[in-house]
């Protein structure tokens, strides 16, 4: 089921560099639910629920809220919205839009550094300053690069499928 769901993204992400904004949104949104599948956290994180975190309101956060209740390695997916000063540590995956304020990603990257929270932007440059996943959107598709060295140290371990089809894995 992950590999149709996997592959379903990869098809849609052949589309044409005049993909609206909202195509972007809905991929983007397919790739946070397949990194929460794909993704094993150490054992003392893990509940009988998952968090998926984000720091902003928009449309984005508006489509994540579909994925609530959702099921992601048989545990239930939960949507929260996080302002600074939020603790992010119930969070497996905090997403950080490439709106909010670039000292505010610092912020939450910096207060991460050590946690097992995977972190997840569409920022450019997101790897260089201390993120662990970036969503590229190319022009022509979206795709994803991966600092497996980043994600490692925190305990958190990536699928090889999720691997396989990044655009750029680096620390491998």
């Amino acid at each position: 089921m992950n590999a149709i769901i996997l592959l379903v993204g990869i098809v849609f992400n052949q589309r044409s560099a005049a993909a609206p904004s909202s195509e972007i949104q809905t991929l983007s949104v397919a790739y946070l639910y397949n990194f929460m599948k794909l993704s094993e956290w150490p054992t003392e994180t893990k509940t009988n629920e998952l968090t998926l975190c984000i720091t902003q309101e928009g449309d984005l956060a508006k489509e994540l809220d579909s994925l609530a209740g959702k099921e992601a390695q048989n545990h239930t997916l939960i949507i929260k919205r996080l302002v600074q000063g939020d603790d992010a540590n119930e969070c497996q995956l905090l997403f950080l839009p490439s709106e909010e304020k670039p000292l505010r990603i610092q912020a939450w990257i910096n207060t991460l550094k050590d946690v097992p929270v995977l972190t997840v932007s569409d920022l450019e440059g997101f790897l260089d300053q201390g993120g662990m996943i970036a969503l590229v959107n190319d022009g022509v598709r979206l795709q994803f690069e991966v600092d497996l060295e980043r994600v490692e140290h925190t305990g958190i371990k990536l699928s090889s499928k999720m691997l396989q089809i990044a655009r750029e894995v680096r620390g491998e």
